[in-house]
């Protein structure tokens, strides 16, 4: 019995070819457009210089002056779009991209109150202690305070805060100032004011100022 050599290899190529084009053909990875714009929820206006990332990632970018934006040669399947800027809440939302498909996505921001200001109402003092003393001249009045930024938003980049000192005779005032106190922040702090030769016998908060 022959056995043709010549016909087994060929058969044996030949299945290792369809088998390697089957295998491509499976692997293959299909891709797709997105075109996108966005908007500002308040004007519906298109906010330019946006950062576009997408997850799966692929190339970041950032909107043209109009809002909108381009993204070539995405992988086919779901994607989600990030979209970041200073002054805007960060927002995303989901696309289905499809094989030699442009998918469109429109994405609202909405602006954050970065302008929003402090208000002496935020600016929270409180004498936690004090206490009379005197040295070889004079009596003095020890006070402890604590000062605290109240709002959950606003930081005070300067403060004053002026405080009255009541003796058995004369009324005495003491001014203390301090910087870049951030929201929700506190801070304890103390001073002595000389009183010649009173006796205090109260301490209040007189007066506070503040800057944004």
């Amino acid at each position: 019995m022959k056995i043709n050599i010549s016909l087994i290899l060929l058969t044996l190529s030949m299945g290792i070819l369809i088998t390697s084009c089957a295998k491509d053909t499976v692997e293959a990875e299909l891709f797709g457009d997105i075109d996108g714009i966005v908007i500002d929820s308040e004007t519906e206006e298109g906010i330019r210089n946006v950062s576009i990332t997408t997850s799966p990632p692929s190339n970041a970018i950032l909107t043209s002056d109009d809002g909108s934006f381009s993204i070539d040669n995405v992988p086919a399947g779901n994607t989600t779009i990030q979209a970041r800027k200073s002054g805007f809440s960060n927002t995303s939302v989901s696309v289905s991209v499809r094989d030699n498909r442009v998918a469109t996505a429109r994405i609202v921001m909405t602006a954050t109150d970065e302008s929003e200001e402090a208000s002496e109402d935020d600016l929270e003092v409180e004498v936690t202690s004090w206490e009379n003393g005197s040295d070889d001249e004079n009596n003095f009045v020890d006070v402890e305070y604590r000062i605290t930024n109240t709002s959950s938003t606003a930081n005070i980049s300067e403060y004053e805060v002026d405080f009255e000192i009541t003796t058995s005779g004369d009324t005495f005032f003491f001014q203390v100032s301090g910087e870049n106190l951030r929201s929700g922040q506190n801070r304890v702090d103390d001073f002595r004011k000389n009183i010649r030769q009173e006796t205090a016998t109260d301490v209040q908060v007189e007066g506070i100022w503040i800057g944004g």
